[in-house]
């Protein structure tokens, strides 16, 4: 299921490569990602890794990716998240086959996530889905609007929508999520606040909210389509904090809410934990390295897998702890930061905390550093002042 990138268009680049070794890791990686790319039909928005589904293209995928995963060692995960792509555009025979190969991967405390798109979601699939442990979908909703969804060249309609939820739930899966895009092309803050209404009405337990961005290889950025303004964008965001909290969604991330079931697998993300990350185009983080794996589906499917490997050292996993844990409304755990780097964070980010909290975008307690409402707001410009010096 493809999404658009998450946070501001604006966003300067926070990468950062120092030159200290990091300090070994000893815990064992419990979260794994798989990118399935096929999908039915290219959203007009979308430059992720993705291809019209062919059973000849999936069978050649399949295979590589069956060694990818018997290369890594097998015990349960905690957390297991099929994304894409569409996992659900596969063929039931080609589901079964890949949930087969995870057996041994997981077990009854897993948090085993699918995307999903709502059109592909038959009562079969579900029942499937069910049989091998799948228990939390996650659905490309994107909007409710019609003519909406029709500029975004999703197939599905609001009706599609409302019967995949209750298919998911007759076979037994209750833990469902929905993303929402808002600054969408011609999209009026009454239309959004409409979508928003329509998705807290409907028996799901999760939010996720992406911001659109205009990629050059999309659709819309091949049309010349503009971005929306920022000024409106930021009043969508603010209309999906205000009504989504009134209907019990609280936000425990700067773009995801729940009624008490947060992603535990996205959790590990932002927590900066390791993970596996297998599939054309996916991205793991494991020995201090940073591996994305190959985008390209013929080299791919000729075990050639790998495409980029960034090494990090610890001034890049410092200030990634950082980046990725403050966009959780509860904040960093900052005796995490010290058992895994051996220093307090408030002392290798002295100046940066200092500097934020006295502007009111930071809070700091014994054992927390966290966003305010305006500090989340400005995340960008909060995260760029820990940026370290670099030569």
């Amino acid at each position: 299921m493809c999404r658009p990138r998450v946070g501001s268009r604006r966003r300067r680049n926070l990468q950062v490569h120092g030159h200290r070794r990091p300090l070994p890791l000893e815990t064992m990686i419990e979260s794994l990602y798989l990118h399935v790319p096929f999908c039915e039909d290219i959203c007009a928005y979308c430059d992720f890794t993705r291809v019209k589904i062919h059973p000849i293209l999936v069978e050649k995928y399949l295979l590589t990716l069956f060694d990818e995963i018997k290369a890594i060692p097998k015990h349960p995960m905690k957390t297991l998240y099929l994304g894409g792509g569409t996992p659900s555009a596969l063929a039931t025979e080609e589901l079964e086959a890949l949930f087969s190969s995870l057996e041994g991967y997981h077990d009854p405390s897993t948090e085993f996530t699918m995307e999903a798109n709502p059109d592909s979601i038959t009562g079969e699939k579900a029942e499937l889905m069910v049989r091998y442990g799948v228990n939390r979908v996650s659905m490309g909703v994107q909007t409710f609007d019609a003519d909406e969804l029709a500029l975004l060249n999703r197939t599905h309609t609001a009706q599609d929508i409302e019967n995949a939820i209750s298919t998911l739930h007759q076979a037994g899966i209750h833990n469902l999520s929905i993303d929402l895009i808002y600054g969408l092309p011609r999209q009026t803050l009454e239309s959004w606040e409409a979508t928003l209404r329509h998705a807290v009405s409907l028996d799901i337990s999760h939010i996720s909210l992406y911001s659109l961005t205009i990629e050059e290889h999309s659709e819309f950025g091949r049309k010349g389509m503009k971005q929306c303004d920022g000024d409106l964008e930021a009043a969508m965001y603010f209309k999906a904090v205000q009504v989504l909290g009134e209907q019990g969604f609280d936000r425990y991330e700067i773009s995801s809410f729940t009624k008490d079931k947060p992603s535990r697998h996205n959790l590990a993300y932002w927590h900066y934990d390791e993970f596996y990350g297998l599939g054309p185009g996916a991205t793991q983080m494991t020995d201090h390295r940073r591996i994305v794996k190959t985008t390209n589906l013929d080299r791919y499917a000729k075990g050639k897998t790998v495409g980029e490997i960034t090494e990090l050292s610890v001034d890049d996993e410092q200030f990634e702890f950082i980046m990725m844990g403050l966009r959780l409304t509860e904040g960093i755990d900052l005796d995490r930061f010290e058992s895994r780097f051996h220093l307090r964070a408030e002392e290798r980010f002295a100046q940066a905390i200092l500097e934020n909290v006295a502007k009111k975008r930071l809070v700091l307690t014994t054992n927390r550093l966290a966003c305010t409402d305006e500090g989340l707001a400005m995340l960008n410009d909060v995260l760029l002042s820990f940026l370290p010096d670099t030569p």
